[in-house]
């Protein structure tokens, strides 16, 4: 608190600055956390609902890739079971893990 002083709106107010300091520095610790496990939740949140899905329209997972377009420099990665959909040229498809990183590959090379 600095220096120790006798008057009470001095002692006041450095508390007040102490105080607000340590409010603003856990603040930011609780967004940081707050920011980090909601990016952590978010994958596996669309994870769930896309396998509930595939529960509730029977699609139990073949994978729909168009490998010869949309990954052309990558053949024969396709296992043939898909665990997401992506939007591919205006449609949702089903994609295996393999499909979907080599045509994330391929939109980067772009």
């Amino acid at each position: 608190m600095g220096v120790y002083s006798d008057n009470p709106r001095q002692q006041l107010n450095a508390a007040w600055q102490v105080a607000t300091s340590a409010l603003d520095q856990w603040a930011k610790q609780v967004t940081a956390a707050t920011s980090e496990a909601a990016d952590k939740l978010d994958p596996a949140l669309r994870a769930a609902l896309e396998a509930a899905r595939a529960v509730v329209t029977g699609n139990w997972g073949a994978c729909q890739c168009p490998c010869a377009t949309a990954h052309p420099q990558d053949q024969n990665v396709c296992e043939g079971g898909a665990i997401m959909t992506r939007r591919v040229a205006g449609r949702d498809m089903s994609l295996c893990a393999p499909c979907a990183v080599a045509q994330g590959v391929a939109e980067m090379r772009r």
